[in-house]
């Protein structure tokens, strides 16, 4: 099959790969090459748009995402709706699709919060994993996906000036998922790597940023990404035995990111 190389946005081929840091130091993740197997025989592999569709490269699985329509999942003449958008959300295809080895695949939904503010915004993305069987999408996940907000913080010169012209207070929060090749035997087992970080330097949405550089002035030393340890994290999601996957370990909250 012919491999099709990703961006960092969702996937990673490799397991423990460190983190990259773009020019600017902003948090990223390396991108991934699909297709991706295990030893049981489930298989990772990427989705191609073509149009309003994104399809496996044979073309037996569809994704289907007509706009102000809820997404389907198409397998020739058969359709299975995916649960709509709640308010407040965008919903998008997940470009991958998990063939497990007993025939029945995991395929996915992004479903996109956005929030303004003055002079500045952010959204956050989570992915929803849906099994294909029996006829009906059954959720068996939710995972974050990323995250990115961008917050004024000066209002003043005064403002501008203690912050060495910084003027926004950014965070930024990125994933990939992966399947686990390790895996002998059963069901897939799913990787969930994150790097978060915040501009500039180590900032919290809980501080007055602002007012705290009013008492120790940055500099331009200040003037970096700080990776936040905490929300930069690996989880391996396994099935249970009513069919759901959890991770290893709890998820930290990480809501400096997401909730914007």
């Amino acid at each position: 099959m012919k491999r099709l190389v990703l961006t960092a946005l969702l996937l990673a081929a490799a397991c423990g790969a460190p983190a990259e840091q773009t020019e600017s130091g902003e948090p990223a993740l390396p991108a991934v090459t699909l297709p991706i197997a295990d030893q049981a025989g489930n298989r990772m592999e990427a989705l191609a748009q073509n149009g309003t569709r994104w399809c496996t490269q044979e073309a037996d699985w569809c994704i289907a995402a007509a706009e102000d329509a809820p997404l389907q999942v198409t397998r020739g003449e058969d359709a299975i709706t995916l649960p709509a958008a709640a308010e407040g959300e965008t919903l998008a295809p997940w470009p991958a699709i998990i063939r497990a080895a007993d025939g029945a695949p995991i395929v996915g939904a992004v479903a996109t919060t956005s929030q303004m503010y003055s002079g500045g915004g952010g959204q956050a993305s989570q992915v929803r994993l849906y099994r294909i069987a029996d006829g009906a999408a059954h959720e068996v996940a939710r995972m974050p996906e990323s995250a990115s907000l961008s917050i004024r913080a000066c209002f003043t010169e005064a403002d501008a000036q203690v912050r060495a012209q910084a003027c926004s207070d950014e965070y930024s929060f990125v994933t990939r998922i992966s399947l686990d090749d390790s895996v002998a035997t059963g069901a897939p087992r799913i990787i969930l790597e994150t790097t978060a970080g915040t501009f500039p330097g180590r900032i919290s949405r809980n501080t007055d940023n602002t007012a705290a550089a009013t008492e120790h002035p940055l500099t331009d030393d200040d003037l970096v990404w700080a990776r936040d340890e905490t929300c930069s994290y690996r989880r391996v999601y396994a099935q249970d035995a009513d069919g759901l996957y959890a991770p290893d370990q709890a998820l930290p909250p990480c809501a400096d990111y997401l909730e914007p």
